[in-house]
């Protein structure tokens, strides 16, 4: 039997009046988040729950992928992961259809099945992804750096 290794992460929503909150964990800067504009009231320039979603969906891809190349020993020299979210009303509420993430990874040559088959896994393993009911759509791009360390087309 397994040792059971839990985790507790604690945040703080605090209404700021209007459509605006600020979002507070401990020792990290307090980040402003709003109805997205999209909706009655909304607010532009400000980060929205729905945002942050797939941004989560996107990071902890992103993060997991980055840990277990290093775990791993597989050459990642860059990644990016880009995520939309598209919501869809129905019955008189709005839910997340799909979220797609589009990552951008480049690594050594002779890598690029591994790599892409590390992101895909991440994909899999990402705890946040875990949490969801929505689909996660994943495309994985691979690119080659030559031995001189230059991007190959």
């Amino acid at each position: 039997m397994g040792i059971v290794k839990a985790h507790r992460y604690e945040v703080r929503s605090r209404w700021l009046g209007g459509r605006r909150l600020a979002l507070d964990a401990p020792d990290k800067p307090s980040l402003e988040v709003a109805t997205p504009p999209d909706f009655k009231g909304g607010v532009h320039g400000v980060w929205s729950p729905e945002e942050l979603l797939v941004a989560s969906l996107a990071t902890c891809l992103e993060l997991t992928a980055v840990a277990m190349a290093e775990h791993w020993g597989i050459p990642l020299r860059a990644l990016d992961v880009a995520g939309s979210g598209e919501l869809e009303r129905k019955d008189g509420r709005f839910r997340f259809v799909v979220v797609e993430l589009d990552a951008r990874v480049e690594t050594d040559a002779g890598h690029e099945e591994e790599v892409e088959e590390l992101v895909r896994l991440a994909e899999a393993r990402c705890i946040i992804g875990e949490a969801v009911s929505t689909p996660v759509v994943l495309n994985v791009q691979v690119d080659v750096r030559d031995a001189t360390g230059v991007a190959v087309a």
